[in-house]
């Protein structure tokens, strides 16, 4: 993708940015209309959508594509109108945990009634892993910074 620069003379003074109500929110726009903004000349990272700087997006869309790394997963969103990958970090608590016992939990620390606190932990890390994994055409909301990498553009979620 090549992505469209602003003539210089165009571009309002990066000074002036912040006075613009759209560039400090999230602003809701099509994938079309991501893939088409054009770079700011003055600072990277920064986009215009309508002589708008922007750069928080939010988009809803299907799952079309996903991929999972150790660190985060990768969806491809579609809103009807294009496809843009979205990097879903994984949280502290969807990384592979340590063993209980290396961590200084005895397995002797078991309460009264045979409630083991350990296992329950293990239990409920388990059903957030599950929650936080999507398939295949379910319906995803992602809201965070559009990037550049590889010249295509993708959204880095801060939520999902």
């Amino acid at each position: 993708m090549q992505a469209a620069t602003m003539d210089p003379a165009e571009e309002p003074p990066s000074m002036l940015w912040g006075l613009d109500p759209l560039f400090s929110a999230f602003a809701r726009l099509y994938v079309k209309d991501i893939l088409q903004m054009t770079e700011s000349i003055q600072v990277p990272g920064i986009y215009f959508y309508n002589r708008h700087p922007i750069y928080k997006v939010d988009v809803l869309g299907t799952v079309v594509y996903k991929k999972e790394r150790e660190d985060f997963f990768c969806y491809g969103v579609d809103d009807g109108t294009g496809v843009i990958n979205c990097l879903c970090w994984k949280s502290q608590l969807l990384k592979p945990e340590e063993d209980p016992i290396k961590a200084g939990v005895k397995p002797s620390d078991v309460g009264q009634g045979g409630f083991n606190p350990v296992a329950e932990l293990k239990k409920l890390r388990q059903a957030q892993q599950e929650r936080r994994r999507l398939e295949l055409g379910e319906l995803l909301r992602v809201r965070g910074p559009v990037k550049t990498s590889r010249q295509q553009r993708e959204i880095m979620a801060s939520t999902y």
